[in-house]
């Protein structure tokens, strides 16, 4: 057994709280009242996932640690289309 790091990517939560992204494992998305809380359920549900990992899931593991991280938006055109309201 072997440790890894791991990205983890927070952003506020709708309701409050925190939500975790795992870029390369977006089924791990979780959430948590605190940063502390939120990382811990991330390391939870990654630990689950990987109960029984795949050679895809390890592959990842290898490239899932940014040393930086830049955040920023863009701004897209979306086509909506007419039978759908737009909120």
């Amino acid at each position: 057994m072997s440790k890894r790091k791991v990205t983890v990517i927070l952003y506020p939560g709708e309701d409050g709280g925190y939500v975790a992204f795992l870029p390369l494992f977006p089924s791990c998305t979780t959430e948590g009242d605190t940063v502390e809380e939120t990382l811990r359920n991330a390391k939870e549900s990654l630990e689950l996932a990987l109960e029984a990992p795949s050679d895809t899931d390890l592959e990842c593991l290898d490239h899932s640690h940014a040393k930086h991280i830049v955040v920023g938006e863009v701004e897209v055109d979306v086509e909506v289309p007419s039978q759908v309201p737009v909120p």
